[in-house]
């Protein structure tokens, strides 16, 4: 089956369906349904325009061919899967009224639709627009999420089962799981002509001869947007093994799209649509609807947008004027944090560097003198100062002599700091670390010394949580005062922008009513800045306008010569507050 060109099995089908017109004799009635004229043929069923006398309506009658109704599987499949499909009842599906068989020559009786098919309008129109191709898109897929959720898959998505009505706008639906028949029986080889018919819309899992799912009707609908885009369907090739492997295997080519907008999110859509693997793809029609609903509402709200083209004063003077501020403060807020940082560090390393320089002073002649308890006693004593975390006297050799931590006596000192020292004065070193709790601790160490002499070594760790807390305290009232103003300057803006705005709207609704001969209207003002003189010019010319208008009505002409050169042009718009809407429709590209 493969190894034959795809032209000549369509050829053949074609001829078929020539032949088989000659033979096939209209039937006058089905049922109660009296026949009128043949609307259309296809490759399983042809289709009637019929009139049902019980219920005084036009239908559409589609009759399954006799070589197919004579299979009673096949007979039995069409209608068990019409009868399914009867239960669908969607704006975007076309609506069946009536399922059976008579003369053994099985039925569907359906709304009559006035339109085409989108196959139709396709071969008129190679590409469609694409406001016109995302309006179908939208429909199909509401009318497939909905088929999903009552359990039916179409599984033969192409331009023939959907028509578009005569109102150019309304998509529909037809054709329910027929396809699923045609599949059954092709496999014992008694149906061949639905598969060879529409191979350009299988999904890869269809021709892999695999189960079938709603995903599979999600690909097709890929193919089907690819094809209304472009004007071509994603692969081609005479040779249907040819075809099979481009779907199977090929990346599909980019399309091109004249919206620079939304050419990538269409692009995105396709390719996710097309995805050979049903799990990479959308899952659900539901999910396709979303990305539809995204897309035309990224191409129409621009449109809006466009049009207004309205920035309100008052918003616009309240976020200028904020932000200055909030620029103005922040600034402000970090030069003064920076240079009370800075100054408070001073005075920290000071602190350490004096605290140090006075035990290294009381010290020295006691380690000289070797005189331990003494050192004790002198440890214990500067070991009062709450600020000081750790003492340690050492000898020239590191050993620690004394310290307030008792446990350390005897043992070689580690500097706990890894890190360069933060400040250096003379030869006293500063170290700053940061403990575990967030706490900060400088570190000083610096030599002892008796006239030129070096007897041995102070290291001193102190606490800085009070200086770094005035910090702190500092920063946050500085926020809250910047907070403040930044709160009264909105306020104040806001209420001048809106008092300056209610002012122009004032203006612009008098002129709006003098446009339309409203010549009696006046602003009443009791300000006294520029706005009271914009009234009273406006209250000047409205008075004028109103004594020409009231001397042309009396048959005498006004003076006009100092408005000679001016010339009014009003008209009434109220594009700032109505936005046009968008609408979609489905028209034939001309």
């Amino acid at each position: 089956m493969t190894s034959e060109p795809l032209k000549s099995v369509r050829q053949a089908i074609e001829a078929e369906s020539t032949v088989e017109k000659t033979k096939i004799e209209q039937p006058v009635r089905l049922g109660r349904y009296r026949i009128l004229d043949e609307v259309g043929r296809g490759a399983t069923a042809l289709v009637y325009r019929a009139y049902d006398p019980q219920l005084d309506r036009f239908i559409a009658i589609k009759v399954l061919r006799e070589r197919l109704a004579k299979d009673d599987d096949y007979r039995e499949g069409f209608v068990r899967e019409a009868r399914l499909a009867a239960q669908l009842t969607h704006s975007n599906i076309v609506t069946i009224y009536d399922v059976g068989i008579s003369d053994n020559k099985p039925y569907i009786a359906m709304e009559l639709m006035e339109g085409a098919t989108l196959e139709d309008i396709l071969k008129r129109n190679a590409k469609l627009s694409l406001n016109t191709v995302l309006s179908i898109v939208r429909q199909l897929a509401g009318a497939l999420s909905y088929a999903h959720k009552h359990g039916v898959v179409h599984r033969d998505i192409k331009p023939g089962n959907i028509l578009i009505l005569k109102d150019k706008k309304t998509a529909k639906l037809t054709d329910f799981g027929i396809a699923q028949i045609d599949e059954t029986l092709a496999k014992t080889g008694r149906v061949t002509d639905k598969v060879l018919g529409t191979p350009e819309y299988m999904s890869p899992e269809q021709i892999l001869g695999q189960s079938l799912d709603r995903r599979s009707d999600l690909y097709s609908t890929g193919v089907l947007m690819y094809k209304m885009i472009s004007g071509l369907p994603p692969f081609m090739a005479d040779d249907l093994g040819d075809l099979f492997k481009q779907i199977i295997r090929s990346k599909q080519p980019e399309i091109v799209i004249d919206n620079n907008l939304v050419k990538d999110d269409v692009n995105d859509l396709l390719r996710k649509l097309l995805q050979k693997r049903p799990e990479k793809r959308f899952q659900n029609a539901e999910q396709l609807l979303s990305e539809i609903r995204y897309i035309i509402n990224k191409i129409i709200k621009p449109k809006e947008k466009q049009k207004a083209h309205f920035t309100s004063l008052t918003t616009r003077w309240t976020i200028t004027m904020a932000s200055s501020v909030f620029v103005s403060m922040c600034i402000g807020l970090v030069v003064v944090y920076a240079m009370q940082f800075r100054a408070l560090s001073g005075i920290a390393y000071d602190y350490g560097h004096t605290v140090g320089k006075m035990i290294a002073y009381q010290s020295s002649e006691v380690v000289v003198l070797e005189d331990w308890v003494g050192l004790r006693a002198l440890v214990k004593e500067v070991a009062k100062n709450e600020q000081l975390a750790s003492i340690y006297i050492l000898n020239r050799g590191g050993e620690v002599l004394a310290s307030n931590l008792t446990f350390k006596k005897g043992q070689l000192f580690e500097n706990p700091n890894s890190d360069e020292p933060v400040k250096k004065i003379d030869s006293t070193l500063i170290y700053r670390r940061t403990l575990a709790d967030d706490s900060v601790l400088f570190d000083v160490s610096m030599p002892i010394y008796v006239g030129e002499r070096m007897v041995g070594q102070l290291f001193v760790s102190y606490s800085a949580s009070t200086i770094y807390d005035a910090s702190n305290t500092t920063l946050i009232t500085m926020l809250v005062v910047m907070l403040v103003t930044l709160l009264v300057v909105s306020a104040a803006t806001l209420i001048l922008a809106k008092q300056t705005s209610q002012d122009y709207k004032r203006v612009t609704l008098g002129l709006k009513k003098m446009s339309v001969g409203r010549v009696d209207s006046r602003i009443l003002t009791e300000r006294n800045d520029e706005a009271s003189g914009l009234f009273i010019a406006f209250n000047q010319l409205a008075a004028y306008l109103e004594r020409l208008s009231d001397s042309r009505q009396a048959g005498t002409v006004g003076d006009t010569r100092q408005f000679e050169s001016i010339k009014f042009h009003s008209k009434h718009d109220d594009s700032l507050q109505q936005v046009d809407t968008v609408e979609i429709n489905i028209e034939d590209k001309d």
